[in-house]
């Protein structure tokens, strides 16, 4: 289980595989998944994940839609509760998949992405922003056009610091005062990881130059 409170509720309200299956629909409207795909997708057992879609469908929260030979199953967007079920996934166990999805759709390449501060410690409250900051060859603008609808939907503020890597690495070993805050607390990635991190904020030779 996590120890991020807002991820907490959502695994508090439903179980696991259910957790993973409806977030999966309501995160995702606009696509549809045959049963295989979704197993995959989600990593889970074919018995749990078969039952989970089984009674989603039966109650009307998904739909089942017969594609050729395959059956199709996708979130029912006129389900009465649909909205208030994207909003629960949105604001907990989802909003990191939901920010995860959106920064995916990005047209430039993202060499390294991460939440900081309060969401990451796990202390975020009603009211706190989620930070992201973003290192690679890619603009403001174009981060704030993919994720353009996450503050809506996560009920959520975004604040988006966007850097090259070479910015990056330049005010790390300059002691810039916020960027240490930041590599010294804690971090939910959703592009590349911490050892990556920790090689271009170092000093040496720049082992990702021209990657980022």
């Amino acid at each position: 289980m996590s120890n991020n409170p807002n991820e907490m509720l959502g695994e508090t309200l439903f179980g696991k595989v259910r957790r993973k299956v409806l977030s999966t629909f309501v995160l995702n409207p606009d696509r549809s998944f045959y049963l295989l795909e979704l197993i995959r997708f989600l990593n889970c057992g074919r018995g749990a994940v078969q039952r989970e879609v089984s009674r989603l469908s039966k109650t009307g929260i998904i739909t089942r839609t017969k594609i050729g030979n395959q059956v199709h199953y996708a979130a029912n967007k006129n389900n009465l509760i649909y909205r208030e079920l994207r909003s629960i996934f949105s604001k907990t166990t989802g909003l990191i998949d939901l920010l995860k999805a959106d920064l995916e759709c990005c047209n430039d390449p993202l060499g390294m992405a991460f939440i900081y501060g309060d969401y990451a410690r796990g202390t975020a409250e009603e009211n706190s922003p989620v930070n992201l900051i973003v290192i690679g060859d890619t603009t403001m603008d174009a981060i704030r056009a993919c994720t353009v609808d996450f503050s809506r939907e996560a009920a959520r503020k975004l604040h988006i610091t966007v850097l090259t890597a070479s910015e990056l690495r330049k005010r790390a070993i300059s002691r810039d005062r916020r960027i240490q805050e930041i590599l010294a607390g804690r971090k939910v990635f959703l592009a590349g990881g911490p050892r990556e991190l920790q090689v271009l904020t170092t000093t040496g030779d720049d082992l990702f130059a021209g990657i980022f």
